[in-house]
């Protein structure tokens, strides 16, 4: 493992560790080094709204929601059903005995 010197430590940050040491049952070199991990230990979490989302609604912070039960899928139609069928033999009947349109003056050839 390594090992580091700080130099020029203010007296007043020294006395605030060993005060926070003792209050934690341990040495202030461990204090120190738990403070160092929980600074600089865990790897850059990603920021994209998903994550925002669960830092502040997260199981882990109260909010937890229980999904509401969903009724099972219901069947797919068939391909025409039978309105839908008697709509197109209707819509087939028609145009088969409407008298073929006539051009007029004002709609382009084609």
């Amino acid at each position: 493992m390594a090992s580091i010197t700080i130099r020029n430590l203010d007296d007043d940050i020294r006395t605030r560790l060993r005060v926070r040491a003792a209050g934690n049952g341990h040495s202030m070199e461990e204090e120190v080094r738990q403070i160092l991990r929980k600074a600089v230990g865990r790897a850059e979490r990603s920021r994209d709204l998903t994550s925002i989302i669960r830092s502040y609604f997260g199981p882990e912070d109260g909010v937890d929601l229980e999904l509401p039960k969903r009724d099972p899928a219901r069947e797919p139609p068939s391909s025409l059903d039978r309105g839908m069928r008697a709509r197109t033999e209707a819509f087939s009947r028609v145009k088969a005995t409407a008298p073929p349109r006539q051009r007029g003056a004002s709609e382009p050839p084609s």
